[in-house]
This record gives C-alpha cells, structure tokens and sequence, in this order.
C-alpha cells in the first residue's frame, strides 16, 4: 500500500479503541513466522494467477467455426487444441482456490485463537492482518475479472461437451488425464458461482465456525466487524483518506471491507444486516457509493447477490433502498 496507514479508535462506534496498522512490509513476529510463509508462498502465486486471468482471451472464434462446421473435422481438431490449454489453465485457478482456502483457514485460527480476543490478535499480529486483508483483495479482484469474461464459461462447456460426444477420442483420453470426470465436475460447480473465489472463502469460513464448536463465534465475527470498521473509517474520514497514495489503495480497502461484511454475513447467525450487527451497514454502503472508482459497482453486486441474510425480515427497507 505505499504508506503507513493509522486508525486511531476515538469514535469508531461499534469498534473498541485500537490502534491497527496496514504495512507493506509488515514483519511476522516469532510466533507469526509459520502461518506468515505458509500464507506468504500462496499469495505469490496470487499474483501470477490474477495475470493470467486478466490475460485470458478465450477460444471463442475457434468454437464459433467448429460449431458452424460440424463435418470439418480439422475445425473440430483446431477447436479442441485451443481448448485444452484453457482448461488446463482453469484448473490450476480451481486448484489455487483450495489453497487459498488452507491459507484462510490458517489465518483464521491465529487469529481467533485464546487467550488473546480478535482486537488484541489484530494489534498484535498486523503482519497477519495484512495478509488476511490481501487475500480478500485477491478474492474479489478475481471475481471481478471473472464475472466480465463470459469466455470462461463457454471454454469449459464446450470441452465438457466435446468429451460427452466421444470425439477425438485419443486425445480425449490424453485430456481426461489432466482434467478427468471428477475433477471436470468440481471446476464445473467452482465457474457456476457468479463469484467463485468469494464462494470457496465464504464456505471455508463457516466450516471453520462449525468445526472449531468451543471458539466463541463472537471471536471470529468480531474480528471480522473490527477490519469492516477500520475499512469504512479509512475510506470515509478526509484525514486518513488523503494519505492514500494512488486509487489502488482506496480500492484495496474498499475490497477488504466488502469482503469481510460478506464473510460476517455468512457466519453470523442474524448476519451482517441486522440491527443488531456490529458492522454499520448503512455507512459501509454509503462510503462505496461515494468513490469514483469503476470497480464500485461489482462491489455493490457482492452485497446484492453474495450475502445471505440481504432479504431477511431484520433488515431495514433503508439498508435495501440504498442496495437498489
């Protein structure tokens, strides 16, 4: 992120007073140093994977003119070898969401663990905290990409396809070494998701919750509402909003605040919309809504169409207006 970014807890409302830090180059303390290079090692791949996503342009001519010429069976052939790589890729991008899912899962348990209480985690371990915010700036900037390239789908259709007509049978078997029925199937409910990466976490969360029955789920629920808060006072108080160096930062933060309202949502048993949410709804809301970045209204789609509890009864018309 370019600077040091403090937010001082005077009148953070839901939030206790704290002090918690975003760095660059936050340092693991001892204690860190394991889950940090576990972490460490998956967000770098994080990068080249978001290239490649950016990147990824599709074979759609090349099934246009197969499907167009089903007898032409050098279109068939040239169709299919234009797809394969494109598969093999997607499944690397499946294959790293499983991982990123261990990674979360890792951060979770450092950072909801006893005796400390998720503020005292978060002060404590900012190396962590920044790694558990760079994850969901991961999570959402590939959902993002992914929900605006139509090419993904229809990539993988047309290989599954392919395959169930039992064409091009040698190479078939070739492929299905690769991406076999099984794995074809999982990919296949991973790229249904709208937003994929934000599925795996939202489910990786609450199966944390579920599994870890003597963790107070307070202690992940407000670990979460505490970086949301941070978030929204990042983005909305002239103060600290000047200090941010370029767009990009303001983005990070606003990714990191819808991110971690979705992930609330989901483990939270009256979720994040409720009047009695620890997460200012209303503010997060209206502090997106006033950013100029072009991203804003895919981050207000993950609030529409990711969360759980939006069009419960507990939630205000107010709170469902301003998501109109």
């Amino acid at each position: 992120m370019g600077n040091l970014i403090k937010v001082l807890g005077k009148d953070l409302e839901n939030c206790p007073h704290f002090s918690w830090t975003l760095k660059v180059n936050a340092q693991p303390t001892e204690a860190e140093t394991a889950v940090y290079n576990q972490v460490s090692a998956v967000l770098e791949e994080a990068h080249g994977i978001l290239a490649e996503l950016q990147s990824y342009n599709g074979a759609g001519q090349e099934i246009r003119e197969a499907i167009q010429n089903p007898g032409d069976l050098a279109l068939q052939e040239r169709a299919w070898n234009a797809v394969c790589p494109l598969v093999a890729k997607l499944k690397r991008f499946y294959e790293f969401s499983l991982r990123l899912e261990n990674a979360l899962r890792s951060l979770l348990e450092a950072l909801t663990s006893p005796p400390y209480a998720p503020m005292q985690h978060l002060e404590r371990e900012q190396a962590l905290a920044k790694q558990f915010a760079e994850i969901l700036h991961f999570t959402l900037s590939f959902d993002e990409l992914k929900m605006t390239n139509p090419a993904i789908q229809n990539d993988f259709s047309y290989y599954r396809r392919t395959i169930s007509r039992n064409r091009l049978n040698n190479q078939q078997l070739e492929a299905e070494n690769e991406v076999n029925n099984e794995m074809a199937n999982r990919m296949s409910l991973f790229y249904a998701e709208a937003t994929p990466m934000l599925k795996t976490l939202s489910n990786a969360t609450t199966k944390f919750v579920s599994e870890n029955k003597t963790l107070p789920i307070e202690d992940t629920t407000d670990c979460l509402s505490t970086m949301a808060c941070v978030c929204r006072v990042m983005l909305e108080t002239p103060e600290y909003r000047c200090r941010f160096t370029n767009t990009d930062t303001m983005l990070f933060c606003m990714r990191v605040m819808v991110g971690v309202i979705i992930l609330y949502d989901h483990v939270h048993p009256v979720g994040a919309f409720a009047k009695t949410s620890k997460i200012d709804m209303k503010g997060c809301i209206k502090v997106l809504k006033e950013q100029p970045s072009n991203s804003v209204e895919g981050l207000l789609n993950a609030l529409r169409y990711t969360t759980r509890h939006l069009n419960d009864d507990s939630t205000s018309k107010q709170i469902r207006a301003l998501l109109q």
